[in-house]
């Protein structure tokens, strides 16, 4: 039998209990207390991830560029001589632009005077009328002058034996035209610009609907007419020029840009960077001043759908039961219904202006905010704090407004953001479709309805506003998932 002995190292059961094996270990007064690192609270941690997002720093950028744009930018418009707003000035010499830094513009007087009509003296008015293959185009055809937006008088050599002459005009158009086939093909020659029963008459001067972004062809036609049957007769043959036209402005408008200015100089005008429209209105004007609504109605729109949202959402979640359910099948039913249409027929109801606009799109974009605000409601009133309040006897707004809200601010934050890029669309829709502001007022969506009747022959008026709109509301998208990834603690660190 073994007998087991006790090292020296080993503890009795007894020796254990009362020895102190634990000992600590002495403390530094000097850097105890120090943290390793500071302490980020919750919106300052939010606003630096945010900063670090080069995306969401690029878009904030554009978008306030944007908004300074249309808060200051009406500050440094041109003035015009009757006081009106530059945007909304039209000029028809100047319609249908291209854009440009601006061009050299003949002044002249402020309501030049149109030639008297040149008659040929001697003539001989009796001669027998010309018939069959001897009755031809005049032998010459020129212009007198220079051809200008105020008119283009046309001079010719004048013919006996005729009773007179029919003038026609054309577009040049991006293909050209063949002067050649315009001699000798009628359907080429375009539309009818004047007719002279004087045979002796030997000038006509046209001056309706130029525009100084087109190159016209006109055409000279001979014709009689049977002083029995009244038959009238063509030349088959015509005579043709080609023109361009010098760019002109009034005496009173160019002296706003040059007090020394005097009919006949010649001076650069204004600056049209997207060109301008078929009033002549500048389109870069019109976009800047529009983005003052625009920005208006995206912001109030917002809120003022937010609001509603968040006290409806609110009471349906800390409400519960039956109030919870009635309230949520209202939404239901409202977002059942076709909302283009509702705010379509909304508008036509209460008519075009602002007012119209914010009741419209406020009518329906609080159901959204009802039902996201509800759930997180849901959540947050089983949170300790919340039923302190409530036991307390706090009134329930005084719950939404004090405890409720601030723990939402983040989803607020990203949802309002997130609304505004559909405001500005659904602007630009109704406007596209006649039921924006009145006018002459300018929004992005009036600009692109004006530019889209002309959008074949000019498709520049349509594409530069509409690239400026696509970017805004491509930022606002891109600044919106940001902040969702900035405010949402889960998706810290995400690549």
């Amino acid at each position: 039998m073994t007998t087991k002995t006790q090292s020296p190292h080993e503890l009795t059961a007894d020796e254990a209990l009362s020895a102190d094996l634990f000992k600590p270990q002495p403390a530094r007064g000097d850097d105890s207390e120090i943290l390793s690192r500071p302490v980020v609270g919750y919106w300052k941690d939010a606003l630096l991830r945010l900063m670090k997002n080069r995306v969401a720093t690029m878009s904030l950028t554009l978008i306030v560029g944007v908004a300074a744009a249309g808060i200051f930018g009406p500050l440094f418009f041109p003035a015009t001589d009757d006081g009106s707003a530059y945007e909304n000035a039209q000029n028809l010499n100047f319609i249908n632009q291209a854009p440009t830094l601006g061009k050299s513009l003949l002044v002249t007087e402020d309501s030049p005077q149109i030639p008297e009509d040149l008659v040929m003296e001697p003539f001989d008015a009796a001669a027998p009328l010309l018939k069959g293959n001897s009755l031809v185009a005049p032998a010459t055809f020129e212009i007198s002058g220079m051809a200008t937006v105020n008119g283009v008088t046309l001079k010719w050599q004048p013919l006996t034996g005729v009773s007179g002459y029919q003038i026609y005009r054309t577009v040049t158009g991006k293909d050209g035209i063949d002067l050649k086939a315009v001699e000798t093909e009628a359907n080429l020659r375009g539309i009818q610009v004047g007719t002279v029963t004087n045979p002796a008459q030997y000038s006509f001067t046209d001056g309706s609907g130029l525009n100084p972004a087109e190159r016209y062809i006109y055409s000279i036609v001979s014709f009689t007419v049977d002083p029995q049957t009244q038959e009238e007769t063509l030349s088959t043959a015509a005579k043709v020029l080609e023109t361009g036209l010098t760019q002109t402005i009034s005496l009173t408008d160019a002296q706003t840009i040059s007090k020394s200015a005097q009919a006949g100089d010649t001076i650069r005008g204004h600056a049209h960077i997207f060109g301008t429209d078929a009033l002549g209105r500048d389109i870069f004007s019109r976009m800047v001043s529009g983005t003052r609504i625009d920005f208006f109605l995206a912001l109030l729109v917002p809120t003022i759908s937010l609001l509603i949202g968040l006290c409806y959402g609110a009471i349906s979640g800390l409400m519960g039961g039956k109030v919870d359910m009635y309230l949520m099948r209202v939404v239901e039913i409202l977002d059942t219904l076709p909302e283009l249409l509702l705010l379509i027929l909304i508008q036509v109801a209460l008519g075009k202006g602002v007012t119209s606009l914010v009741i419209a799109l406020c009518a329906f974009s609080w159901t959204g905010y009802a039902r996201v605000l509800r759930g997180e409601v849901l959540r947050l009133r089983e949170i300790e704090f919340v039923h302190a309040s409530r036991l307390l006897g706090a009134p329930l707004m005084s719950i939404v407004f004090r405890h409720v809200a601030p723990n939402l601010l983040g989803v607020i934050i990203v949802m309002w953001s997130g609304q505004i890029p559909r405001i500005i669309t659904s602007e630009a829709f109704l406007s596209l479709f006649g039921l924006g502001v009145e006018a002459p007022m300018a929004t992005w969506g009036t600009v692109l309805q004006d530019a889209a009747l002309h959008f074949q022959q000019y498709p520049a008026q349509f594409f530069l506003p509409s690239a400026v709109l696509a970017a805004t509301l491509l930022a606002f998208y891109m600044l919106g998932d940001a902040l969702r990834d900035a405010f949402d603690p889960k998706l810290r660190g995400r690549d």
